[in-house]
Formats: structure tokens, sequence, C-alpha cells
């Protein structure tokens, strides 16, 4: 009975001292002061001893188990995000030195470690300036580098990261890529429609952990899932040089999205939004996230293929905008190689 009591008294005061930090960023830790847990079966479990370093064999079993984190005291968590930082800001400043596709690929992987950084955290004002102006050099490095554009949303489309994480980068990828090969857009309007459509589902960060993992949503849940534009708007404005137009993007960038419900359930469409007039660059933005969510699984439903996916599309911006979505099914062929 003692050892049960002890028990739960040591689960209790390492729930309330371990911070969480994604599996990927052991890599950020040089050694070890305390141990690293695991949390398995309704319990912390040390999975990392006190004065070790991090092995990739052991980061590796945990992505194999389908860990996404890891528990750590605070000392370890102040140094991970520390060590994040300077990274992140070391390889923006030097995209265009060496391989370009090892430092793009480096750059997205570190970009999506310190955006879990900032949804646990989204008031950080560091943390979100050094995330912008990354993004910002991150566009400009991927407009340079038209070649690598489809590795590189390939190379991230195959990480163990959580959807909430991958699906910023993987949309804002292909609107990049699509918007410079329209020609029909400078190159400021595209750094600008890129950082837009990444930093829409910040809000995110409002909804509860537990609510990413869910295997049905309910319709409370749906809502409260629709509501991060909102609460990106509001987390975002004021805070990154963003004028006011791309923030209402940012703000209604699920307009479509009761359309696509009415689509996939063949009910009648009946939008409760207010009705403002939404441009091509709020309708693409719009559609890349779709797409994107379409075609990756989420853990209350299964993906779709690109097919399928343009079909909906195709009955949600063909009337409108017939020759954007044309160059859109030829881009897309190109880009993922069918």
């Amino acid at each position: 009975m003692a050892d049960e009591f002890n028990s739960y008294v040591e689960q209790h005061r390492l729930s309330l001292t371990l911070k969480s930090i994604l599996v990927g960023e052991l890599y950020l830790i040089k050694k070890f002061n305390h141990p690293a847990y695991i949390f398995k079966n309704g319990a912390f479990h040390p999975f990392i001893e006190k004065g070790s370093i991090p092995t990739r064999d052991q980061i590796q079993t945990l992505l194999d188990s389908d860990f996404k984190e890891v528990f750590v005291y605070q000392e370890e968590a102040a140094e991970v995000k520390e060590n994040l930082q300077k990274a992140l800001t070391k390889i923006t400043r030097s995209l265009s030195v060496g391989d370009p596709l090892l430092n793009g690929t480096k750059d997205i992987k570190l970009l999506t470690l310190n955006l879990s950084n900032l949804y646990r955290n989204p008031h950080d004002d560091e943390a979100l300036t050094i995330q912008f102006q990354s993004i910002q050099n991150l566009s400009k490095f991927l407009m340079g580098q038209k070649r690598y554009q489809s590795q590189l949303f390939s190379n991230l489309f195959k990480e163990k990261f959580h959807f909430t994480l991958t699906q910023p980068m993987l949309s804002s990828l292909l609107l990049l890529s699509f918007l410079q090969s329209t020609r029909l857009f400078n190159e400021k309007e595209i750094e600008n429609l890129f950082v837009t459509s990444y930093l829409k589902d910040f809000g995110l960060a409002m909804i509860p952990k537990e609510k990413y993992d869910l295997k049905s949503l309910s319709s409370q849940d749906q809502k409260l899932f629709s509501d991060h534009a909102d609460f990106s708007y509001d987390l975002l404005e004021g805070r990154v040089p963003l004028t006011k137009n791309y923030l209402t993007i940012i703000k209604h960038h699920h307009f479509l999205n009761d359309e696509l419900k009415s689509l996939i359930s063949n009910a009648p469409y009946q939008s409760e939004r207010p009705e403002i007039i939404f441009g091509l660059e709020s309708t693409l933005v719009s559609i890349f996230d779709i797409l994107v969510a379409m075609t990756t699984e989420r853990p209350y439903r299964r993906s779709v293929g690109l097919y399928h996916s343009l079909e909906v599309i195709k009955r949600m911006m063909s009337d409108e905008y017939p020759r954007e979505f044309n160059a859109l099914v030829i881009f897309l062929k190109h880009f993922y190689k069918i």
C-alpha cells in the first residue's frame, strides 16, 4: 500500500514538473542533467538516463513506436528552446551557402519544431518574431530554388510530425510553387501570401492538445477547430508586420469549408458566414489548405486521393476561376509528377 502511495505521489510530482518536447527536439540536447520520460499506459516511465546523450537509436525507437513527445525537466526544455532558436537563426542566414536541398530540408524541419514551441506558448513574442523572419527568408529562398520545391514538399510529407505542424508548411509550399508558375504575382506578393498561408493555422495553439487526436469530432469539436481562423487573427494582429488585407485572409481562410462539407455530404449548401467578397488570393490560400487537408490523414478520418480532391475543388472554384482551375490541374500533375 505504501509503495502504491509513493508511486502515486511520484507520478503526481512528475506531472507538475515535466515539460513536453517533440521527439525530434532530442537532437538539440547535448547531455541530460535529469532523466527523460515517455508517457505510456497512464504513467511516466524513464527512457533516457541522467547524464546520458540522446542517441539516434533511442530517437528512432521512439519514432518507430509512434511516440510524438518525450517529457523533460525545465532545464532541458529551456536548453531545447535556446538551441532551437539559435539553429533556426543560423540556417536562415545561410540558406544560400552549400547544398540547397539539405539546407531547405533542415530549415523547414527547424521551423516546424519552433512552431511546436509556439503552440505551447503562442504569446512568446521572441519565438514568433524568429518564426516570421525565418518564413520570410525561406520564401525568398524557395522562389530561387524551383527545382527543389517538389522534393522539399515530399521530404516534409514523409516526416512523422503531427498534422497540426505539417499542414501549414505543406499547403504554403504548394501555394508558393503554384503562384510562381502562374506568373500573375510579383515576388513580394508571393512572399506575403506564403507567410500568410503559413501563419493562418497559428490559432490551433488555442485548442486543447487532447482534441488533436480524437477519433471522431462532435459538432462542438468541429466548431472549435473551425474557430482557429479567428484565433489566428487575434493572436497575430499587431504582432507581425502583415497588412490588414493579409490578416483578413487569415481570419476568413475557412470561408470555403461550409461549401466543402455540403459537397462531401451532398447536402444543400447554406453558408453561415457573412457576405464578404473574397478575391483570387483568398480563394487560393483556402483551396491549397483544403487540398492538403483532404490528401493527408487525420485521426478522425482517412485521406483521399489527389484526383478525388480535385473533383471537389473543381466544383468549388471552376465556375468563378475556370482558367486558374485548369492551371491548377496542370501544375499539380507536374508537381506530383503524375
